[in-house]
């Protein structure tokens, strides 16, 4: 998540792709034969573009019920120090201090590029998009309830001196509660490893030293422990999980007696799910965090109470 100024774009370049779209469809369909705009229909409904804008198009609804901003990047990225550093997939954009004008910026090259990473299968590129796209929408709903309790609360505008310092005091709490016991370190760490991909982080010192480098604080892991729980007491696939066997492409970590990347990072999150239910139980904070997420989403029908209540099992639900 990014704290910057954002500006209200009344047309996305979303809605200008899928213009254009459009427009070419009409252009063509009296003079193109019948049989070839079929095929090339078909064609395009599996290609990694429309399964993107099409699952773009899904989400918008549901941030613009949140009164949340959606907008797409065609950034290619910047340079820094002589190298050029691709964009993430996305950012959730919020003033800073206040959390006001909470926006999601989607960044099309990264996301189009997993395309190939997903071995052009449309099936597993489509749950690798749903799952990011979901795991960027629990980011913004976290900025958005915490900012919701602290400008409802007197006392915490007196004792906090914005909703940002609150937000971070929260984080620090959910870390605090975790960490008195072995499974709660153990799980953080573990979240640690599937988020940052980094087999190394093996304590609290150096998740630290990972949330500074990365994201400039301590404790921003947290805010992706909140997201992996709350995709898992869904029902869903993480979004570390839904990259499948693209792991081994880059073999980020030693596998040893797994094999392959793929089965350690499964066998991880085997671990963080089922220590899910100690993890409430170890962090009140945790906890109500949770709850408020969770109540926000199912406010915009995000999914159904007999699913949540399902899901507490934390068996996820693939596809």
């Amino acid at each position: 998540m990014v704290a910057l100024q954002t500006e209200d774009k009344r047309r996305s370049s979303m809605d200008l792709s899928l213009e254009k779209s459009r427009c070419g469809q009409r252009a063509g369909k009296e003079t193109r034969d019948p049989l070839v705009v079929s095929r090339l229909a078909k064609r395009a409904s599996c290609s990694p573009t429309h399964i993107l804008l099409e699952e773009f198009r899904r989400l918008k609804p549901s941030f613009q019920a949140l009164n949340i901003g959606f907008s797409v990047s065609r950034a290619k990225g910047s340079r820094k120090r002589g190298r050029q550093r691709k964009p993430p997939y996305f950012a959730c954009c919020y003033d800073v201090g206040s959390l006001a004008h909470v926006n999601v910026v989607a960044f099309y090259y990264p996301l189009i590029a997993d395309w190939e990473l997903m071995e052009a299968d449309p099936d597993r590129y489509r749950q690798r998009v749903q799952a990011a796209v979901r795991e960027e929408m629990i980011h913004a709903v976290q900025v958005l309830t915490v900012k919701k309790r602290y400008e409802r609360s007197s006392k915490l505008s007196r004792r906090f001196p914005d909703a940002e310092t609150y937000y971070d005091h929260l984080l620090g709490r959910i870390i605090a509660e975790l960490v008195e016991s072995k499974v709660g370190e153990k799980a953080i760490l573990t979240a640690a490893k599937l988020y940052y991909e980094d087999w190394t982080i093996n304590s609290i010192e150096k998740l630290n030293q990972a949330d500074r480098k990365y994201h400039g604080r301590d404790g921003y892991l947290v805010c992706e422990l909140i997201r992996q729980v709350t995709q898992i007491r869904f029902g869903e696939l993480m979004s570390e999980e839904a990259k499948g066997n693209a792991w081994d492409k880059h073999r980020i970590f030693l596998v040893g007696e797994y094999g392959t990347t793929e089965n350690l990072m499964m066998a991880m999150a085997a671990t963080l799910r089922q220590a899910v239910p100690q993890l409430i139980e170890l962090s009140p904070t945790l906890n109500e965090a949770l709850t408020e997420v969770e109540a926000t989403i199912q406010t915009i029908g995000g999914v159904t109470g007999a699913l949540l209540v399902k899901s507490r099992g934390c068996a996820p639900q693939a596809g």
